[in-house]
Parts: structure tokens; C-alpha cells; sequence
């Protein structure tokens, strides 16, 4: 049984009632592509450590520990957001025994192809919507447990008007597929659309640069995503400056 699913399955069943918030150490820095390397032997910004607890951190908000769709969705660009969600799934995917979907979400500034030397393949919103098979609209990344696909701006504007799903659960094709599924989004400060996709999903995190972001700006987010109706499972906080050395937090 993979690492990542016992930690979702012993979060499940302990369900802890005051379960920490995520806890993590981002750097903002975006790799540049990665044509030609296998991106599990890169060297990452995040301790694998600390994904996993964010993973421990997610699941135990949660009431079911499998085919969980989770949003990460930053306050303003810059944020860190692609970069935190890419390693996420990159450490679950390795991890799991289980294929793990990740979502490019982010029509203004998106990345994930490009660091993944992916070419974009069609959108997945007609699949989604009718049902069919994934198999044309989503990418292996190498022989990995991880897939790449993504949606286009189009159904997160026909979901702002409520139009394009209804109350229909418009991920049910890829829960069959998915044990985890990632969506990365736009930062809602761009655009109000990616906001939208929250009512979709089983649980959102809100990204925040620490010492950047002002707390006007998080609360507004964070009001946006719960007046959406949106699961607000916590807050990871990017670009955070140790003062005394990292290693010491951990006794303090």
C-alpha cells in the first residue's frame, strides 16, 4: 500500500477534530522547462516531508480519503501557486499506487505543460461533460503515476454563469479514473472565473505569500471562496523567511 493512500486512509479514520493547519515552506521560483530531464530527479523547492504532511493535513478535513478533486488557488499572481501544486502532485504520484490528475486550471499564466515538455492536448470540458473516455485529453508524465490535462477558460466562465453543469458533479469521468485529482487556478485577484470551480470541488487551499499578501486581500479570497460555497480546507503560506535556522522551528 503507497505512503501517500495509508496517510489518507489513517487521517480518514482518525478524523482528528483539531487537525493543524498545512504547514509549509514554499519558494516562489519557477523551474525552467524540463525538456529532456526526468522531473522526479530534479531538484525540488519543497521538502517531500512537508508535502506529505499537507497531504495528512488535507485528507483529515475531508470525509472520504479517496477521489478527492482539490483546488489550489492563489490571492494575486506570483504567489507560488503552480509551483507548490506541481511538486504536490509529483510527491503523490510517487507515493501512490494510484494514478493522481493534474489540472491546468490557469488560462492566463499556464505552466505545467511547459514544465512538464507536455504539448497541450484538447481541453477536457466536452469529455467531462459527456462523459467519455479521458484517454485523448490527458498526458502521462513519463512512466509516472501522473497525468497532466487541462480546461480552458471557457467552462469556468459557463460555471460562473451556472450554466454548464448544473448540479451535476462535473468530475464524476475522472473520479473513475483518479484517486486525486488537482486543479491549479488563476489567482482569484485576475480573474473572478477560477473562483467558480469551487463549488465543484471536494476541497480548496488558498496560497499566500508570507509577509506579501495583506490580510485584506486573504480575507476577500477567502470571503469569495466561502460565499461560493467552496470546502476552505486551509491556507499555505509561500516565500517564508526563517530568521534563526530552519532546523530550529522544529524544537520551537
Amino acid at each position: 500500500m503507497s505512503k501517500i493512500y495509508d496517510a489518507l486512509q489513517i487521517a480518514h479514520g482518525e478524523r482528528l477534530a483539531a487537525a493543524k493547519e498545512p504547514n509549509d515552506d514554499p519558494i516562489n521560483s519557477v523551474p525552467p522547462p524540463l525538456t529532456g530531464y526526468n522531473p522526479f530527479s530534479l531538484p525540488r523547492f519543497y521538502e517531500e516531508s512537508e508535502l506529505l504532511a499537507l497531504a495528512q493535513n488535507i485528507a483529515a478535513r475531508l470525509p472520504n480519503p479517496d477521489q478527492n478533486v482539490i483546488q489550489f488557488i492563489g490571492s494575486r499572481a506570483g504567489e507560488g501557486t503552480s509551483t507548490l501544486i506541481r511538486e504536490f502532485a509529483l510527491t503523490a504520484a510517487k507515493h501512490s499506487s494510484k494514478p493522481v490528475l493534474l489540472v491546468e486550471a490557469d488560462f492566463i499564466q499556464p505552466s505545467q505543460n511547459q514544465a512538464f515538455a507536455i504539448e497541450t492536448k484538447p481541453p477536457l470540458e466536452h469529455v467531462l461533460q459527456e462523459g467519455k473516455a479521458l484517454d485523448g485529453v490527458i498526458s502521462q508524465v513519463d512512466d509516472s503515476n501522473l497525468f497532466l490535462a487541462s480546461l480552458s477558460s471557457k467552462i469556468q466562465r459557463s460555471l460562473t454563469e451556472r450554466s454548464f453543469f448544473g448540479s451535476t458533479d462535473m468530475w464524476k469521468a475522472a473520479r473513475e479514473q483518479f484517486s486525486l485529482i488537482l486543479i491549479d487556478s488563476s489567482p482569484a485577484s485576475v480573474t473572478a472565473d477560477s473562483l467558480a470551480i469551487c463549488e465543484t470541488v471536494n476541497g480548496v487551499v488558498l496560497v499566500l505569500e508570507a509577509e506579501k499578501t495583506r490580510s485584506a486581500v486573504a480575507q476577500d479570497v477567502k470571503r469569495q471562496i466561502l460565499m461560493r460555497e467552496g470546502n476552505l480546507l486551509g491556507i499555505v503560506f509561500t516565500k517564508r523567511k526563517f530568521h534563526i535556522p530552519k532546523f530550529i522551528y522544529k524544537y520551537i
